[in-house]
């Protein structure tokens, strides 16, 4: 999938190109950039979802292994292409780049087996191909030094030859100082010391001594009056120097040519480590990209489904604070119409859709929440920003239409369109009108569309179409100023007046223009006014019912309990004090229903809500009574040490469960399965329980329990010592397991980050863990790991 060609400045506009080069950035090999740098949307479902599922899993190999990274290497594309050749031969900087390859592929493949089971990791046939070569890398590092240059030891030869090189240069060296110095006391020579001409090493002799010298002239100075004179004896020397470098040149091609031959024969395993070790960079880079942005992986949905969660343009993001994005438009609907004031933030909300979209179609990480869904879609238009072009002869009405008119032409049922003020640059109705037709037939193509408008009518139009929803910026009426808070299913007011007067415009002129504008129209905005005013109010006390109707769940669980204690009690003592009981519990119940029925039916008011709360605090005080009167202390045997053997039925007392003992008793602790679960218990917390065999119980996890009582949901951490966290944590997932619990809030903070990387081995090891994740930006970020359990 890709944007149309014949309109190259839709990335630009909807942030894409900074996106690709944020990625690119984040790569290692200059493959991977050029990648990113042409990044396009994918045309396969299938291929997009694989990918996310890989960006997935590198992401907990990363947080498993801070090794697992890639260092910067080299293209070698034409390395290669060399390489593939018999007979060639390549060079210290080549094989230089190569190490690299091979050693980075080793080190990865080595980590990744380390950290994840072959059989459940979707990375297995990847890393299965990379052949470690690590002979290879021996080699090459027993001939190439860090450096790039060809080592003495490469060979006994080299080593020689390199000995008399040293030696023989030195030679010339002190034979040429003794020149000087008997040239010099004679008053020959021009300086103090010898020169080099040509490469060769010469004497700086006053030209009216030259024929006093023996040797070659070399050069002589712009004003003649110095010679440069190589001496025989030194030529001699230089010569058999010149001679042992031809040889060292020799046999420093013979070891490339050789080294090149034996890389040669495993040319295929090191090219397919080569791949491979660019499809983990380009993944990595995705990876890296989604942990600096704060982002997710959304469900790609084919019907059409659009569901933003706390999204944020990443843009924005870099430069200031930014108010999320939550935005939900259900499968049926096909055409989103949001209104409100200027400044309000519809342009930023349609970009952050746009890029959004892209980015997810693309295969990248979106910055937003988890649950996020995007469409599926072929191809993404736009039509935002004055598009008015003094070259082509075009108003800004006729640059909007000439784009939309070729939008209207190329989509499809599973094409997103972008319209930015839609309807504008001409007559008002007319273009009102204009742009209902417009919307109309994208719609009727069953087009995906998202629109933003200053237009009345098209509010009305949402308001009244099928398929076709309102939305609406906020505006803070009190401050006169946006919030930037997208509000699903309303129209919003521009708010036009409002925002004029706040930027200090005379009140007699806005008094005059309030005059003009008309009756219907400011009867409209009025209402939208009222509307917003009375969905705020509205809000608030949807709030205040939400909570309310969790304390309502919450006493009515205390009441189911309540009634199971009761049930107890009718079945160990006195069966009419338990009836007479029960009859009271129930009574409490059908209360609570009632005025749960009447808070989900209406509205209620703070006065109606603070009545409820009244009732129901005399409601459980009377359950309280119920709960002391009925019940009884446990009256079971309890067992001695001794007493207890392997397959014998037990009860945990301080469960009130039945279950099976699995061993022996050690050090006053035994294992015990109960419900499913293995628990080592305390002796003294089992007494004797029915017969029951153990092959009636399955096993799914094992768990330590120790005396303490107390977790919670959350557990904080901070301040807490490794060793103390660990065993803190231990008791936690015990008690919770034992609680039946799912979900857990474990908060250890940022600091130094070692309270969270025990946190998370911990995690990683106990068998009662399903998943982990950190917090997004509004749960506390990295400072906090949420855990579901099995």
């Amino acid at each position: 999938m890709s944007l149309p060609d014949s309109d190259p400045l839709s990335y630009q506009h909807l942030g894409f190109d900074d996106v690709r080069q944020w990625l690119s950035d984040e790569a290692a090999g200059p493959g991977v950039r050029q990648q990113f740098e042409s990044l396009q949307p994918g045309n396969s479902l299938e291929d997009i979802r694989d990918q996310y599922q890989r960006i997935a899993e590198v992401e907990t190999l990363m947080e498993f292994s801070s090794s697992f990274h890639i260092r910067r290497y080299e293209d070698l594309y034409e390395v290669l292409r060399l390489l593939a050749l018999k007979d060639s031969t390549l060079y210290p900087e080549n094989l230089t780049a190569l190490l690299n390859i091979l050693e980075q592929s080793r080190t990865l493949q080595k980590t990744y087996e380390q950290s994840l089971p072959e059989d459940e990791a979707v990375w297995s046939e990847y890393f299965a191909k990379i052949t470690p070569l690590q002979n290879m890398e021996k080699d090459i590092q027993r001939v190439i030094g860090p450096d790039g240059e060809v080592l003495d030891g490469a060979s006994s030869t080299l080593s020689s030859l390199r000995r008399k090189l040293r030696k023989s240069g030195g030679a010339v060296r002190s034979r040429m100082s003794e020149l000087v110095s008997k040239y010099g006391e004679s008053g020959y020579l021009n300086e103090s010391q010898a020169g080099i001409k040509g490469g060769r090493l010469v004497l700086p002799v006053l030209s009216s001594y030259k024929h006093q010298v023996k040797g070659v002239i070399q050069d002589m100075s712009n004003t003649g009056t110095t010679t440069f004179i190589e001496p025989f004896e030194i030529i001699e020397l230089n010569n058999q120097i010149k001679t042992i470098e031809i040889e060292e040149q020799q046999e420093v091609q013979r070891i490339l040519r050789e080294l090149t031959a034996h890389l040669h024969d495993h040319y295929a395993a090191i090219n397919t480590n080569y791949e491979i070790l660019q499809v983990l960079d380009y993944h990595l880079a995705l990876a890296k990209f989604g942990k600096t942005f704060a982002c997710t992986i959304p469900s790609l949905s084919e019907d059409g489904e659009f569901k933003l969660k706390v999204a944020r343009n990443p843009r924005l993001a870099l430069q200031r604070k930014v108010v999320p994005l939550d935005l939900s438009m259900e499968a049926h609907v096909k055409t989103l119409i949001i209104t409100g004031p200027n400044a309000g933030g519809k342009t930023v909300a349609l970009k952050t859709i746009g890029l959004l979209a892209l980015m997810a179609n693309a295969g990248v990480p979106v910055p937003a929440a988890e649950g996020s869904i995007i469409p599926f879609v072929d191809t993404i238009f736009t039509d935002i920003g004055d598009q008015q072009s003094l070259v082509d002869d075009l108003s800004t009405f006729s640059a909007h239409l000439s784009t939309i008119i070729s939008i209207l032409d190329q989509t499809t049922s599973r094409s997103l369109v972008l319209l930015d003020e839609l309807g504008t640059g001409t007559d008002p109705a007319e273009g009102a009108a204009l742009a209902r037709a417009i919307l109309e037939a994208l719609g009727d193509k069953g087009v995906k569309c998202v629109a933003t408008t200053h237009l009345g009518d098209l509010k009305v139009f949402a308001h009244e179409a099928d398929n076709v929803m309102n939305g609406a910026m906020e505006f803070d009426q009190a401050g006169l100023k946006p919030t930037y808070r997208f509000q699903a299913g309303v129209p919003g007011s521009s708010y036009g007046f409002e925002i004029s007067k706040r930027l200090g415009l005379p009140e007699k002129i806005l008094a005059v223009a309030r005059g003009y504008i008309g009756w219907a129209r400011d009867s409209m905005e009025k209402l939208l006014r009222s509307l917003e005013s009375e969905r705020v109010t509205l809000s608030d006390l949807k709030s205040d019912n939400a909570s309310l109707q969790r304390d309502l769940k919450m006493k009515q669980k205390r009441m189911d309990s309540a009634l199971e204690s009761v049930q107890k009690a009718e079945r160990k003592a006195d069966r009419q004090a338990a009836k007479q009981a029960g009859q009271i519990i129930t009574d409490a119940r059908q209360t609570v229903e009632k005025v749960i029925r009447q808070i989900r039916e209406s509205q209620a008011g703070k006065d109606h809500i603070k009545e409820v709360r009244g009732t129901l605090d005399k409601v459980e005080a009377k359950l309280e009574q119920v709960i002391e009167a009925t019940e009884e202390p446990l009256k079971l045997e309890k067992l001695a040490e001794s007493d207890i053997v392997e397959g014998m039925s037990v009860t945990v007392l301080s469960l009130d469960q039945t279950g099976i003992v699995l061993e022996t008793p050690v050090k006053g602790k035994t294992l015990v399965e109960v419900d499913g679960k293995r628990l080592r218990v305390p002796v003294k917390w089992l007494g004797r329980g029915p017969d029951k065999k153990t092959d009636d119980f399955k096993s799914t996890t094992v768990v330590n329990v120790s005396d303490s009582k107390g977790s919670t949901y959350n557990l904080d951490l901070r301040g807490f010592r490794a060793e103390a966290a660990i065993e803190e944590l231990g008791r936690f997932i015990d008690q919770a397991v034992l609680s039946n619990l799912s979900l857990m809030q474990i908060v250890h903070g940022k600091g130094t980050g070692v309270i969270k990387k025990v946190v998370h081995e911990v995690l990683d090891k106990h068998p009662a863990v399903k998943s982990k994740r950190l917090g997004g930006l509004d749960e506390g970020g990295a400072g906090v790991t949420y855990v579901e359990l099995k």
